[in-house]
């Protein structure tokens, strides 16, 4: 039975990594498909969204102990007072064929599957849609919100990653001879 999605309001992403699995700190883990969202502490809708995700912890476990990192979300470093920070993480997993488990559905504010060549940056607004991975240890439970979908209502296009367009080309310079 396929767990039942939840979305998130409208809100600032940033540490986008949807579009493809990213190797972990801890090496030991498998890559990962990630993001953080930027909830406005101020935003009555964002506040309210909260609070149903600590009702989800009492339907998943109940009246159990909760872990230290029981819920994916914390005060913002940067602005602790003016924002909450909710973490994404899909792991990715290899299967007995030697395929590649997908990542998340991404689209465009008009559902259309979304360009991967685009990359999505800090600042962009999204809503993402997730399921909940319920884990249990013997120090206390928690949850894990694993991205299967996202929407992107506002871009802002990372920077370009390629280190070459720093450079302009020299009249006169040193140039390799063309192998061909």
């Amino acid at each position: 039975m396929a767990k039942d999605l939840i979305k998130t309001p409208l809100a600032e992403i940033r540490w986008c990594k949807l579009l493809e699995a990213r190797k972990q700190f801890d090496e030991t883990k498998p890559p990962a498909y990630s993001c953080e969202l930027l909830l406005d502490n101020d935003n009555p809708e964002h506040r309210e969204w909260l609070i149903e995700m600590e009702d989800q912890y009492a339907e998943i476990h109940g009246n159990t102990k909760k872990s230290v990192h029981a819920f994916p979300w914390a005060p913002d470093k940067e602005k602790p007072k003016e924002r909450t920070v909710v973490r994404f993480k899909l792991p990715e997993f290899t299967r007995k064929d030697g395929t590649k488990s997908e990542g998340p559905t991404l689209m465009d504010s008009r559902k259309t599957p979304w360009d991967r060549s685009v990359e999505i940056g800090n600042g962009s607004k999204v809503i993402v849609a997730f399921d909940i991975y319920g884990w249990q240890t013997p120090t206390g439970n928690g949850m894990t919100f694993q991205p299967r979908a996202a929407m992107v209502v506002d871009l802002v296009e990372a920077p370009n990653r390629d280190a070459t367009t720093a450079f302009d080309v020299v009249e006169g310079g040193f140039a390799q001879a063309c192998p061909f």
